[in-house]
């Protein structure tokens, strides 16, 4: 028997029950591929038909209830393939012709011998293959035509001549070429001359024909006109079929998108190429999709053998991101638009190196196309930023050290951290230049070298270099015949000669070890180093200064007691007993000798100011002009005067001390100025208040820098003004007063002089002293309305 190896099941219907049985007995006795299930009537079969798989149905004819044909019309009801046998003992034309109209696929008579059997087993075992093959055929074609219509393109079969005109295509023929199938299959529209572009008809012909005549399949790619007149890319793959090789079949699919991007991608690598840093463009998991030759250098490969693998920058990148954060998913799906940073990470022909990145989203009409990366090794920038940023905090202790030892510390310290080399030590220059001294060294450098020595002149590099003051870098000591130690365990130092306090060196055992990117460093560090040795001794310098300033004020507040103590004491004696007498005497004596002890005390008042006081500054702060003589003109002013401020500026000051200054100028314009108004006299016919005023003013009033006066308009009296220099920095403080004859400007800052009998001669000494205090100058000429005009310059500006 013909057939499959696959178990049958057959469904046999008979009324006879012993007929039945026996039937299925005969027929897996004759293929043990049989499996049969039996029934009595059609009913039943039908039940089984539901619940069970049957590949064939052999049926009775006679049977109560239906007949074989009624049974049969109502299994193909339910599945018009299913084989069915009409297994009868009623053999008519009429029956068979009854059969075959209801859709039998076999028709056999019941024997009496048992070669029914072996025939009735081929009968169903022939219909079960016929239908399994129509099914098998059918799922395929079902697959195949699944398959085409999935295809992004047409398959077609064709005759091999030169207008290749079509006889069979499917697909997605009319999306492609906008025309249809029909049209094609019937010659309405014929390949390659309506729609194979004709500057590629040639090509395409040898190229095919080529491949053919040595028994290959082809592959091209070719232009086409559409129907409505586009010019598309085509790629084509096919073979011939038949011996003789007359057709062929292939499949058509458009590739223009495809072409384009190549051409894209080519225009992307030559931007890729073109750039001077290691760049590329990833895809969206991160891939390297094209590679320079910069960065396929520091994989020790090609760009060719780079595209394709996995970024470790984008993995790099990923990882240092937080748990919630993806930068590059993000460039991926629009939400950023760039991402730039630094990472540290290792390239198998570079090693361990700082990358500095930019990521940047690539967008062609609107759509993601990539992300360009541009990274470039900044590692030596980093290390340079790194030491830069020890160095500024190193400059913060720097500053902190309050003295040369500290500094020198501080400096062979920072040098390790600056350098990345550990020995390092410093020489202070003796007082008298004969010799350096150690002062500072690291732990490393004293394992090295042990003890620092003394250098005395003579063959030294390091006397050398502080001699000369320039910068010596020895890349290999062992060669140099100058050093020191010839025995040296170093085998490159630089030495950093500190001006006129020493020389620092630093040292390793390497050979070269300082490149270029460390001269600069150290030369920088030197610098902040003999800057810091400045700044040393010049708060050594200041606080001796106020030691001694101290020492001076311990000495005058000294006298000052004892002026206080032996002068004030008779002075208040004479003073008591004259007023006695004078309650007692009427007599013009008393009056002198009233004026006389007056003059005394102004006299002592001064001097006790000039001996506690002197050139000494100590409290140096940003004051407020305006402020400050505000507070003096409350003290000084008088009722016909006023200040007129002309700067709100400050100047850096002992605010006690300038106020000082000011209250004896103010004070000096209105005890001179007063008594000859220039200006401020009242007119003829003005009403005066019962202080002597004209109706409407004051008593004391300014004027402030921006225009606004304090108290009321000037009256009778005069006016002062202050206001900064035009040619320097400074003040001055001018009044409209009789001012000062220019041949006593030179003699008015003298202790004692004064034009007033009833002045002390000390006020303006005590002005040039308080300004001298400060490092500043005082002189005086004549003001714009002719009185005196005070000038203070080489003031200290506050911002």
């Amino acid at each position: 028997m013909s057939g499959t190896p696959t178990a049958i099941r057959v469904l046999h219907v008979d009324d006879d029950r012993d007929l039945g049985e026996l039937v299925a007995a005969a027929l897996e006795r004759e293929d043990d591929r049989f499996d049969v299930l039996t029934a009595t009537n059609p009913d039943d079969a039908l039940a089984l038909l539901t619940d069970e798989r049957v590949d064939c149905v052999v049926s009775d004819y006679d049977m109560p209830g239906m007949t074989g044909i009624e049974f049969l019309e109502t299994v193909r009801e339910r599945d018009l393939d299913l084989p069915f046998v009409l297994y009868t003992g009623k053999g008519s034309e009429e029956v068979a012709s009854e059969a075959i109209s209801a859709g039998v696929t076999d028709y056999l008579q019941k024997g009496t011998g048992t070669d029914q059997y072996a025939l009735l087993a081929n009968r169903i075992d022939n219909a079960v293959s016929a239908a399994r093959s129509r099914s098998a055929l059918e799922e395929r074609n079902r697959r195949l035509e699944t398959l085409i219509s999935n295809l992004p393109g047409v398959v077609y079969r064709c005759r091999n001549e030169p207008p290749w005109p079509m006889e069979f295509v499917a697909g997605e023929c009319e999306e492609l070429i906008g025309y249809t199938a029909a049209e094609l299959e019937r010659g309405a529209v014929v390949w390659g001359e309506e729609v194979l572009h004709p500057e590629d008809r040639d090509r395409m012909w040898e190229t095919v024909q080529s491949a053919l005549d040595a028994g290959d399949p082809f592959e091209v790619s070719y232009r086409i006109r559409t129907a409505d007149g586009e010019v598309r890319w085509m790629w084509e793959r096919g073979r011939a079929i038949g011996e003789d090789g007359a057709r062929i079949e292939g499949f058509i699919t458009d590739v223009t998108e495809r072409r384009e991007r190549a051409q894209t991608l080519e225009r992307y690598r030559s931007m890729v190429d073109a750039m001077p840093d290691a760049a590329c463009i990833y895809d969206a998991d991160g891939r390297f999709a094209i590679a320079n030759d910069y960065l396929a250098d520091f994989f020790g490969t090609s760009p060719e053998g780079l595209e394709g693998r996995e970024s470790a920058l984008v993995a790099e990148i990923r990882a240092g991101a937080g748990p919630d954060e993806d930068p590059f998913g993000e460039l991926v799906t629009g939400d950023r638009e760039e991402f730039q940073g630094e990472v540290e990470t290792s390239f198998p022909a570079h090693g361990e190196a700082v990358v500095a990145y930019r990521l940047a989203r690539l967008e062609i009409d609107g759509e993601f196309d990539g992300v360009v990366g541009v990274a470039r090794v900044v590692t030596e920038r980093k290390r340079r930023e790194d030491a830069l940023s020890a160095l500024t905090e190193a400059t913060r202790q720097f500053m902190d050290a309050p003295d040369r030892e500290t500094v020198a510390d501080h400096a062979v310290e920072t040098a390790v951290a600056v350098l990345d080399k550990e020995a390092s030590g410093l020489w202070f220059v003796d007082d008298d230049g004969s010799a350096l001294r150690p002062v500072a060294a690291t732990d490393a450098a004293a394992a090295l070298i042990g003890d620092l020595p003394t250098y005395t002149g003579g063959e030294s590099l390091t006397w050398d270099a502080f001699r000369s003051g320039e910068v010596t870098v020895c890349d290999d000591l062992q060669t140099e015949p100058d050093r020191y130690n010839p025995e040296t365990p170093l085998g490159s130092e630089i030495i950093l000669p500190l001006g006129e306090y020493g020389v620092m060196a630093v040292g390793a055992t390497e050979l070269a070890a300082f490149d270029e990117v460390d001269v600069s460093l150290a030369r920088i560090l030197a610098n902040t180093v003999e800057a810091a040795l400045d700044r040393a001794a010049r708060e050594q310098e200041s606080r001796e200064h106020r030691r001694e300033l101290e020492r001076q004020n311990e000495r005058l507040d000294e006298f000052a007691g004892i002026v206080s103590h032996d002068l004030r004491n008779p002075l208040q004696i004479a003073t008591a007993r004259a007023e006695f007498l004078a309650e007692e005497v009427d007599s013009e004596h008393l009056t002198a000798v009233q004026r006389a002890h007056d003059r005394m005390e102004a006299l002592i008042d001064d001097l006790l100011t000039l001996g506690r006081e002197g050139k000494t500054v100590l409290d140096i702060e940003p004051v407020a002009l305006d402020s400050v003589a505000r507070t003096c003109w409350e003290t000084v002013g008088t009722a016909e005067g006023s200040l007129v401020v002309e700067t709100d500026g400050s100047v850096r000051a002992d605010r006690r001390r300038l106020q000082q200054l000011l209250e004896n100028l103010l004070g000096n314009a209105v005890e001179h100025g007063s008594a000859s108004p220039r200006s401020h006299a009242p007119e003829s016919g003005d009403e005066l208040n019962p202080d002597g005023r004209a109706d409407g003013q004051s008593g004391a009033r300014s004027i402030r820098g921006d225009g606004l006066t304090w108290g009321d308009p000037a009256g009778p009296g005069v006016t002062v003004r202050i206001g900064t220099l035009d040619d320097g920095p400074g003040f001055f403080v001018a009044d409209d007063g009789p001012g000062v004859p220019e041949e006593r400007r030179d003699e008015v800052f003298a202790s004692g002089y004064s034009t007033d009998p009833e002045g002390t001669g000390f006020g303006l000494s005590i002005v040039d002293q308080i300004a001298q205090a400060h490092g500043w100058s005082v002189a005086v000429t004549e003001s714009e309305s002719g009185g005196a005009r005070f000038e203070i310059t080489d003031v200290d500006v506050a911002d």
